[in-house]
């Protein structure tokens, strides 16, 4: 039977996310998240999930998303394309991602993206990758996504002089401060695609109020009773768990702040019983790159991205 494919349904996110889940094995995620997120849909942009079905039954997902740039730009974004094993194909991922643009392209999307990876972090995604180039779009950067048993973590470092560590349910009655040097160490990240930092109030939403945000692992650095660095994580309170953002102020780098803070999150997370971490850095991120090598990451796969632009 030739699989359909429509908008989800709340009833398929069980479905869904296991198969997700079988996709991307180092993806965290967990069903609370994308039933939360169902419900509460970010304000900043529109997603849509699609799902491929024969009957009742989910073999394939795809997820679309139409962010609008400050200059009225409207973007569209592929992702989480992900297959039931004995739907892997070839025409299954190309009918999935045209669904996917021609919902962005409805909706005004000038330029679209899609994400792909190699096989370690995304089963399928050599099939969503030929599709993606069949279709005209062009790879224009890559991350490195890197993944560590952390029974196999190293002492940690000596701490940086001054330093003072305090989790982010500390920060529960102004989260402010976290919030600004997220939105400051986002502006430095390298890459080509990124999107506007989210305003202070999307942000409590989308990250400090999701329940895969793990604010007794993450992380603030302090000199002076100052913030100024950060390691924040989100995790399925079991474990396994994903660094969201590892930042240090500008005019404090250099003094391996960042690192510590990080270092110190994965042996906290250790000893809650976390035994898997992972994270994504911008393969031109080679200071934060080294600084995962000296932790204990390992390669598991790159992602890469592709963009086509189109022109009415």
């Amino acid at each position: 039977m030739t699989p359909q494919i429509r908008p989800v349904h709340k009833g398929d996110l069980a479905q869904a996310h296991a198969l997700i889940r079988n996709d991307f094995p180092a993806l965290v995620l967990t069903e609370e998240h994308m039933r939360w997120r169902f419900d509460h849909p970010r304000p900043d942009v529109e997603d849509t999930r699609l799902v491929a079905v024969v009957g009742d039954t989910v073999v394939g997902h795809v997820m679309s998303r139409l962010h609008t740039d400050e200059d009225g730009t409207r973007k569209g974004k592929t992702f989480y394309g992900a297959l039931a094993e004995g739907h892997r194909n070839g025409e299954l991922a190309a009918r999935l991602l045209e669904a996917s643009e021609a919902h962005l392209i409805e909706k005004g999307a000038t330029v679209l993206r899609t994400d792909t990876a190699q096989e370690g972090v995304q089963v399928s995604g050599d099939l969503f990758r030929t599709a993606a180039l069949q279709r005209g779009y062009q790879l224009v950067e890559s991350h490195h996504v890197l993944g560590m048993d952390l029974s196999r973590l190293p002492d940690p470092p000596k701490a940086p002089a001054g330093a003072e560590l305090r989790r982010w349910s500390e920060f529960a009655d102004d989260p402010r401060p976290l919030y600004e040097i997220d939105k400051a160490a986002d502006g430095d990240e390298p890459g080509e695609t990124a999107e506007e930092f989210l305003p202070y109030e999307v942000w409590l939403e989308a990250v400090w109020h999701n329940p895969m945000a793990d604010l007794e692992l993450s992380l603030a650095l302090l000199l002076d009773g100052v913030p100024v660095a950060i390691s924040c994580y989100s995790s399925d309170h079991d474990t396994r768990m994903e660094s969201a953002m590892t930042g240090t102020l500008r005019e404090y780098r250099g003094r391996g702040l960042g690192g510590y803070a990080k270092n110190m999150a994965l042996h906290r997370a250790r000893e809650r019983g976390f035994t898997h971490a992972y994270t994504g850095n911008h393969e031109t991120n080679k200071p934060m790159l080294a600084i995962n090598d000296r932790i204990g990451y390992t390669l598991v796969g790159s992602e890469s991205t592709y963009v086509k632009r189109l022109e009415f």
